[in-house]
């Protein structure tokens, strides 16, 4: 058979979301949040440029609940004032050691060591340690300040001490005046420039991000910032996930994580139940066998969770209407398309039965040179139907951290709408090989975005002195660190701005290499979170929501199966036993394993062998 050359037609399977102008309405409470980390964690200011700016070719993580715009655009500004701040802290510390290097040294070591004492994990240690630091943390401290004293008395009191490190003699006037006038004022700017640069922070957060501020944020200006904004705003609501690490659902929260509920099922699809036994089979199936279709799956699935949501169910079988107080308003359902984003752009067989030759990647656009970012329906179908190709499909369902208004019958306000802020997300996968199906059910947790960034909720009401207070009080730490780290910082942030521009100027062209990476390495979202609950009302939330999906779920797999005739009567009593008692069961007329319960990751394995996952601040 001759080798034919080309890439099999694909046009309108994948595609890029559309273009539109930036959201000019009020921020969502999570978007407030994110923008607010991007000035209050340095770290996670650079992570966000560095993925979604100065890599302009990679996947962009569908962000459900917030838009990633204002984020990015406020990274921007965050960065800005940061270099503004370093540059001034590197300008005062050269000014010191020219006027005054004899008090410079010291001044290095003094920040040095107060950086040291308050990042030492005070909390974690015990009553010994914390005294014996205690104890010791003076000598070295009163060791530097005598350095220091001694420095200022030889060089500006004494009539003969040294002006400026040279032989020139000056008076004891000449001497105090340079030291009020010049070598004070320096000392002083240092701490004075790290305060001021929080205090403009807090001043920013208070007006920019307050409750009900409206975006999209600072002006990003020209060039590559609004480039990557373009990006994103045609990528964020997508239904494609290109992942760069061992996640296929990054942005979600980590299968593995211990908040998370994982299980899975194989069923053998030749066993009828035993009523049908004798009827033929469905035309549209082998013979001896019955046609399931994992797709009208998904859309049972699908239809049997928005009953929960929807005032009337889809089923249209005489139920009453779902009242508003019982309704799920924040579940959502849509598809997850999830692929390594290490992507294979060689030419190459499309299959050892087809002998065309691809170019490229499916996922990828040549022309562009980006991640495409939407999978049509005719995409998703076929990638149900296919599920041993590397292009995955799950059928993905959120429930917002959106809560409902307490009223009375009539109408009264009990009490307010308020967030829960845990975000709990429910990915469903079947696939249907060699008369078997598999059905796999993880379901992934984010916890609340940190404490420290919902300060925007609370700034817009401090008046003057509080700002001047909480400024002191949150900036402690920094009086010691931002000086001490400035010319590191400042140099840091310069080479990013260089190395970024050069690649985006001179860099290799990923379309044109053989193998390139696209993949997603961070969500923000994930980054901001915090590590654990804030209370038990949240981890309550998220198992109760949980268990209703997999009720649902698991009902609509069972209702459907056996309309096909499939003898489901004993997986049904394992599936009650996954959903109420959460244990691990083996046998009847499920041939494999199914495994359930809180932060269980089951897979099957040679032998029938099981195995579990075990039990359950501010840097600007």
């Amino acid at each position: 058979m001759d080798v034919q050359t080309g890439s099999p037609p694909s046009v309108g399977l994948f595609r890029h979301g559309a273009m539109r102008e930036p959201r000019t309405g009020p921020m969502q409470n999570l978007t407030r949040y994110l923008c607010a980390a991007t000035y209050l964690d340095k770290d996670l200011c650079d992570a966000v440029i560095d993925e979604y700016v100065d890599e302009a070719y990679r996947a962009v993580v569908p962000s459900h609940g917030y838009d990633l715009e204002p984020v990015i655009r406020h990274a921007r500004q965050a960065r800005r004032m940061r270099i503004v701040r370093d540059t001034l802290l590197v300008g005062t510390w050269v000014g010191l050691f020219i006027v005054a290097p004899f008090l410079a040294v010291p001044y290095v070591l003094l920040f040095a060591y107060g950086t040291l004492l308050t990042r030492v994990p005070w909390r974690r240690l015990s009553g010994w340690r914390r005294l014996g630091i205690a104890v010791l943390a003076p000598w070295p401290l009163l060791w530097i300040l005598s350095f220091a004293g001694f420095g200022l008395f030889a060089v500006y009191i004494l009539p003969a001490g040294l002006l400026t490190g040279t032989a020139t003699y000056g008076s004891v006037g000449l001497g105090a005046a340079l030291l009020l006038l010049v070598v004070m004022p320096l000392s002083l700017g240092l701490p004075a420039v790290a305060l001021g640069h929080l205090a403009l922070v807090l001043r920013r957060l208070a007006r920019d991000l307050m409750p009900g501020a409206h975006g999209p944020g600072p002006d990003p200006g020209a060039g590559r910032f609004a480039g990557a904004l373009a990006h994103v705003r045609a990528s964020q609501d997508g239904n494609i996930t290109l992942y760069a690490g061992d996640n296929p659902f990054i942005g979600a929260g980590h299968p593995h994580s211990p908040d998370a509920r994982v299980w899975s099922v194989v069923l053998e699809l030749d066993r009828k139940a035993s009523d049908l036994l004798g009827k033929p089979a469905p035309l549209d199936g082998p013979a001896g066998s019955v046609h399931v279709d994992p797709v009208v799956m998904h859309d049972r699935i699908r239809a049997k969770l928005h009953e929960m949501r929807d005032e009337r169910p889809a089923s249209g079988d005489g139920q009453r209407p779902l009242p508003p107080n019982e309704r799920i308003d924040g579940l959502v359902t849509g598809w997850h398309v999830a692929a390594r984003g290490r992507c294979v752009q060689r030419p190459r067989p499309v299959d050892d039965l087809n002998a065309v030759v691809y170019d490229g990647h499916p996922l990828i656009d040549r022309a562009g040179r980006v991640p495409y970012s939407t999978a049509s329906p005719e995409a998703v179908e076929a990638a149900i139907r296919h599920p041993q190709a590397g292009v995955r499909c799950f059928q993905r369902v959120s429930i917002g951290a959106r809560g409902r208004a307490i009223t009375t019958p009539s109408g009264g306000v009990v009490a307010p709408a308020e967030d829960q802020e845990a975000g709990l997300s429910a990915f469903v996968h079947l696939a249907v090989e060699g008369r078997m199906l598999y059905g796999h059910f993880a379901a992934t947790v984010l916890p609340p975005v940190r404490p420290a960034f919902k300060i925007v909720d609370e700034l817009p009401m401090w008046d003057g002195g509080k700002l001047l207070g909480k400024t002191i009080v949150f900036g402690f730490p920094s009086l010691f660190s931002a000086p001490l780290l400035a010319p590191y910082r400042l140099a840091g942030a310069l080479w990013r701005i260089v190395r970024a521009t050069l690649a985006a100027e001179a860099g290799p062209d990923p379309a044109a290499q053989l193998v390139h990476d696209y993949g997603a390495r961070i969500s923000v979202r994930e980054l901001a979170a915090d590590d654990r609950f804030h209370d038990f009302v949240q981890e309550l939330d998220v198992d109760k929501y949980t268990r209703l999906i997999e009720r649902r779920v698991n009902e609509a797999l069972l209702d459907y199966l056996g309309e096909c005739g499939i003898d489901v009567s004993a997986y049904r009593a394992q599936a009650g036993v996954i959903m109420n008692e959460g244990v691990i069961m083996t046998g009847g007329s499920v041939h494999g394993q199914v495994a359930a319960g809180r932060r269980v990751d089951q897979r099957q394995g040679g032998g029938g062998k099981q195995r579990g996952a075990g039990p359950g601040g501010i840097k600007p």
